[in-house]
């Protein structure tokens, strides 16, 4: 005998953005450990080691706030177009804006 499934397209969205975020996540955890692991073979004079390693904070912290964000947006929306759109979209602008800011804090310093 078996049993007829039902899937929520909504819940199915949701799920999607909390994938993406937690894919986003472990991308900048694994930005930041490889800055901290290899940043003793960066060291320069004017301390860019300190710069790296402070910029790659920032930008965990961008994409994890983000992360939050997008999962609040996904779980307020009503439509599936609203979660994917608000969920995905937030997550997106965090992650290139905590590029951004990486890349401006690294280029500072030089």
């Amino acid at each position: 005998m078996e049993q007829k499934r039902t899937f929520s397209q909504p819940g199915t969205a949701r799920a999607l953005v909390l994938l993406a975020s937690a894919l986003a996540i472990a991308g900048a955890v694994l930005v930041f450990l490889l800055a901290l692991v290899f940043g003793p073979a960066l060291l320069d004079p004017r301390g860019l080691t300190a710069t790296v390693l402070i910029a790659t904070a920032v930008f965990s912290g961008f994409v994890l706030v983000s992360a939050v964000v997008a999962n609040l947006f996904a779980i307020r929306a009503r439509s599936i177009r609203g979660i994917v759109g608000l969920g995905c979209g937030t997550l997106l602008a965090g992650v290139v804006i905590g590029l951004g800011v990486l890349l401006l804090l690294i280029a500072n310093t030089s």
